[in-house]
């Protein structure tokens, strides 16, 4: 059983809400708000598509806008190749040298041991023909020149086939790593600027509002959709001072708007630690009367009742509520 009720109007969201004393010392006064979130891109570019309408609820995660992604796919696609061909270099280094290669340098030596030695036979016989003096100088340093360079060919061929019997140096292969690595960073943040052309609704909550229009070209943080908390909406209300005794934040609260003829539950959220003046524009009776609020009915979910800027009232228990947390 709940005694001692004051009458305090309904918590709003977005600290916009205003209350006063109204109806006797045990009435207060707001306005409904509600949690807004004004959503836009990380980045400009043109805007493709609105996946959602004024009114509709969305989930967490949901699609609500899409921005041109033409340039970036193809900057995603080309990024993606090259890292795809780094990766497949670093595995061909990393597997070493393949027995067909080796085969292959060893005929090349083969061959090449075989011309050394024809080489080397015909040396020995012109140097013969030398000392007699029946072939000229020259003609003999030019058959031992290409005896010498047969001999480098064969050292050369051989040393080779070593470098392939040992495989890559760490040295190699750590570079071929890194370039594989920075090849698919690369294209990871290709991917996640494709990724960043799509807005989707941080969490579960209702459109209230479309600030831009397929086509339209939009700058990095321009707003394009307002998603609102409709589900748990709040009113900031004015207390005295000297009635604050026994308000505990988790205080139980009854909601009272003009339209309802029932009260909604509600809790003490958050107690200020700074005193205020009463704000300049009260809602009285006859005023009350008067507001308007723009309406666009969707009953999707009957749980949404209320709306922002309507005037509201909330009684609660006085005292004898502990903290919430506690």
């Amino acid at each position: 059983m709940i005694k001692n009720w004051w009458w305090l109007s309904l918590v709003g969201s977005t600290g916009l809400g205003c209350a006063a004393l109204a109806e006797g010392p045990e009435v207060f006064q707001g306005v409904v708000e509600h949690e807004e979130q004004i959503l836009g891109f990380e980045t400009g570019g043109r805007l493709s598509g609105v996946a959602v309408r004024r009114g509709d609820v969305v989930g967490p995660g949901q699609l609500l806008a899409t921005l041109d992604d033409t340039l970036a796919r193809g900057a995603e696609a080309s990024r993606t190749a090259e890292a795809q061909a780094a990766a497949a270099q670093a595995k061909v280094v990393r597997a070493g040298s393949r027995i067909e290669d080796r085969r292959v340098v060893e005929a090349q030596i083969r061959a090449a041991q075989a011309k050394e030695q024809l080489l080397l036979r015909q040396v020995e016989r012109e140097r013969g023909l030398l000392l007699a003096g029946a072939i000229p100088a020259a003609a003999f340093d030019e058959l031992e020149a290409k005896a010498t360079a047969a001999t480098a060919e064969r050292e050369a061929l051989m040393e080779r086939l070593r470098d392939l019997e040992k495989g890559a140096r760490p040295e190699e292969i750590e570079n071929v790593e890194a370039r594989a690595s920075a090849a698919q960073l690369a294209a990871d943040l290709e991917r996640t600027r494709v990724e960043r052309l799509t807005l989707q609704a941080p969490r579960a909550g209702e459109v209230v509002e479309l600030h831009a229009d397929p086509g339209e070209v939009v700058g990095a943080g321009t707003p394009v959709v307002t998603v609102a908390d409709t589900l748990h909406p709040y009113v900031e209300v004015f207390v005295p001072q000297n009635r604050l005794a026994g308000l505990r934040l988790g205080t139980p609260a009854e909601v009272k708007v003009d339209a309802r003829a029932s009260a909604l539950p509600g809790t003490i959220e958050r107690i200020g630690r700074r005193t205020e003046f009463t704000p300049r524009y009260l809602f009285s009776e006859k005023e009350r009367a008067a507001l308007v609020v723009r309406v666009r009915v969707r009953v999707e979910d009957p749980q949404r009742l209320l709306y922002a800027g309507v005037p509201a009232f909330v009684r609660f228990e006085e005292g004898g509520v502990a903290e919430a947390g506690r």
